[in-house]
């Protein structure tokens, strides 16, 4: 009886994550005449965007099968007018971890500080949009959208930057570390869909108050909803939790605090009564929370580390650092392809799988060509009807003996095969390698 109404009480819980923020700073300029990268121009397949049902009025929650999480704050749309939202919002969302997924999106990969360009090493990609009945939504001013990324990277400390996606700028917002997902497992179970007033699973000290001596409580339920930065803090453990009294409307004032702030929250007692009472009332409801918890515990291991930031507009972000490649060895490259293939229509990209990162290059020429001579490295040119001709690692040998700043032809040769999915690019890139 006791796991049911744990159950229960899990799918009406949400869950507040919060990481420590790192004191690092990034120097940004921008040459006025500078070659920007171009913006989003993915391939020609299905990128496998998902979509989602949320509530414009009430918290909400998405549960993604890679592990990921967006929580919605109570009231957080507006239209293009910045008119409020009622009802449902369609929200879709896509997330890009593979090389694979990186090279099909489209999406640039190049980053300029202080003048210098340089190449991200990704930790994790996401792009988030909105409507609500066929029309673009926005998020409403004073909200924000709690992203919490499931990361294949379990490197700690990653950058967060925002694509401007009309000019292909980078721009960084934050420096964070992200938390490993086993460290948050014990929290799963209090990820879920919301029910009328925030409910905390919390064993508060009641001896002040004798008309509860009797009644099994679960937890606490707040008398309204509360924001995702507030569940955050209340469960935190520096802040101090307690039923101060009790009102005269019958509620209970529940007192949080810290050394910087104090709040109080009207609650009433979540009992086994009440818990069985929304059991019987929404169980289909519960059902569907129950299986999609499970879904969740199931997929979340796929990611090593959970990366949480606040967003306060829909767009394209990315947790990235910054790849130094301080063994590259630099070359004036240029490039041969098999007869009849026109340059002009090829896309042109360097893969370095052990590093996690793709970079682009004109595929024509370019005197900013470098690679890791100690790494394994893939080139591949991607022809305008998704087949692809290559250059296997081997084919760096002759490249490898060079001195820095050489002239080099890297020869790429047909493959006889074509695209049809990310998942294409990560099979065939081994086969290729």
């Amino acid at each position: 009886m006791k796991i049911y109404y744990s159950l229960i009480l899990a799918s009406l819980i949400l869950f507040g994550c919060t990481t420590s923020e790192v004191a690092q700073k990034e120097n940004k300029s921008k040459k006025e005449d500078k070659e920007v990268a171009s913006v989003i121009e993915p391939m020609s397949f299905d990128q496998g965007a998902e979509m989602y049902t949320v509530s414009a009025v009430e918290a909400d929650t998405i549960f993604t099968p890679t592990g990921s999480t967006i929580l919605f704050e109570p009231n957080s749309f507006v239209d293009a007018d910045g008119k409020a939202i009622k009802g449902k919002v369609n929200i879709e969302w896509q997330e890009f971890h593979s090389l694979g997924e990186i090279i099909a999106s489209g999406i640039p990969m190049k980053y300029d500080s202080a003048g210098v360009a340089n190449d991200f090493e990704s930790g994790g990609m996401f792009t988030i949009a909105a409507n609500y009945k066929g029309q673009p939504a926005e998020i409403a001013p004073g909200k924000s959208v709690e992203v919490n990324l499931a990361s294949m990277q379990d490197t700690p400390c990653y950058n967060f930057y925002e694509l401007d996606e009309k000019t292909g700028d980078w721009d960084y917002k934050t420096t964070k570390n992200g938390e490993k997902v086993e460290e948050d497992a014990a929290e799963v179970e209090d990820q879920a869909s919301e029910a009328t007033g925030t409910i905390f699973e919390m064993n508060l000290n009641t001896h002040s108050f004798p008309e509860l001596a009797n009644q099994s409580i679960l937890g606490w339920q707040a008398t309204e909803n509360l924001s995702s930065k507030e569940r955050g803090w209340i469960k935190q453990s520096t802040t101090k939790v307690r039923i101060a009294q009790k009102n005269p409307d019958g509620t209970y004032q529940l007192e949080a605090k810290d050394k910087k702030s104090s709040k109080t929250y009207d609650v009433t007692p979540y009992t086994e009564d009440q818990a069985m009472a929304d059991s019987q009332e929404n169980e289909k409801i519960l059902d569907a929370a129950a299986d999609e918890l499970i879904a969740y515990q199931a997929n979340v291991a796929a990611g090593k580390v959970i990366r949480s930031i606040q967003i306060t507009g829909f767009g394209t972000y990315n947790w990235d650092v910054i790849n130094k490649r301080e063994n590259s060895l630099p070359l004036y490259a240029r490039f041969s392809y098999p007869k009849g293939v026109n340059p002009d229509l090829v896309t042109l990209r360097l893969i370095s799988p052990e590093e996690n990162f793709v970079v682009s290059y004109n595929s024509k020429e370019d005197d900013k060509f470098s690679f890791d001579p100690e790494k394994r490295n893939l080139l591949i040119g991607i022809l305008p009807n998704n087949e692809i001709v290559s250059m296997s690692n081997a084919g760096f040998d002759s490249a490898r003996g060079k001195s820095r700043g050489s002239d080099h032809t890297f020869k790429l040769e047909k493959t006889g095969l074509k695209l049809k999915s990310p998942k294409d690019i990560m099979k065939y890139m081994n086969q290729l390698i």
